[in-house]
């Protein structure tokens, strides 16, 4: 559920055309954790189990780069693996996309080693990330409806930045930048970013005046050398914890 992404991913994906015969591995995993830290005297709606702890999957299996959108992988059983969860399978939502959520017994501690496990008739594969904290950061207490806000990281730089808004007077998610698919997720996901400590929410994420819970988490990503029995040039498995933070936003609710 999650403000800017890095307009990296397809060049990512267009770079790595010749890459995937050369490693050999023709399987490809995206996969996000998110968990959140929820600061006292904050109360979440009943269906924001995303702010506590969610993992996202995409699995694809290619032989050309250029295909791995159109080649999702449906079946495959998929694990995550830690300390604190023990093994816990994924539910496939649709064609090569899998989640688990909190209430599956999902849980984001910081400065655990995530993993991710998967197994397609022969074939197995895993891929780990170090959970970093929650981020410290700067944003206004209040605003005005479609106007942008700033979000400032004070507690250092992350490869990349993850932001849900939501409305806590209608029960409704407003804006993320939660990867939807594939290339989303590679864009997100991308360990060679230059690492990032700002980013500005658009105005469409506060379409009218209510109060919003906005969430900002720092994203680090894998070491995709470490990843086992997947394609390193476009896999990835990123994690990062959100801080929580309200505004109140006034304005014409010009929008029914």
């Amino acid at each position: 559920m999650l403000a800017l992404i890095l307009l990296t991913g397809c060049d990512r994906l267009d770079a790595a055309g010749d890459v995937v015969d050369g490693l050999g591995d023709t399987t490809v995993v995206q996969g996000i954790f998110l968990g959140a830290e929820i600061p006292f005297g904050i109360e979440l709606p009943d269906d924001a189990g995303i702010y506590t702890s969610f993992c996202k999957v995409f699995l694809a299996q290619v032989s050309d780069a250029n295909d791995v959108t159109d080649a999702p992988v449906s079946g495959a059983d998929v694990a995550f693996v830690s300390q604190e969860t023990g093994k816990l399978g994924f539910d496939e939502t649709d064609d090569g996309e899998y989640r688990l959520y909190s209430q599956d017994g999902l849980v984001y501690e910081p400065g655990q080693t995530a993993k991710l496990q998967f197994s397609l008739g022969n074939e197995t594969g895993s891929l780990s990330v170090t959970a970093p904290e929650a981020p410290e950061f700067d944003l206004d207490n209040e605003g005005t409806s479609q106007e942008a806000q700033k979000v400032k990281v004070t507690s250092g730089r992350f490869q990349n930045l993850v932001v849900a808004v939501y409305d806590l007077d209608r029960d409704k998610l407003t804006w993320d930048n939660l990867p939807d698919d594939f290339e989303s997720g590679v864009e997100l996901n991308d360990e060679d970013a230059e690492p990032i400590d700002e980013l500005i929410v658009p105005g469409e994420a506060f379409p009218r005046g209510s109060t919003y819970l906005v969430g900002v988490g720092g994203l680090e990503v894998g070491d995709a050398t470490e990843f086992e029995g997947v394609n390193q040039a476009l896999s990835a498995f990123g994690a990062g914890r959100m801080t929580l933070h309200m505004i109140e936003i006034t304005g014409a609710n010009a929008k029914p």
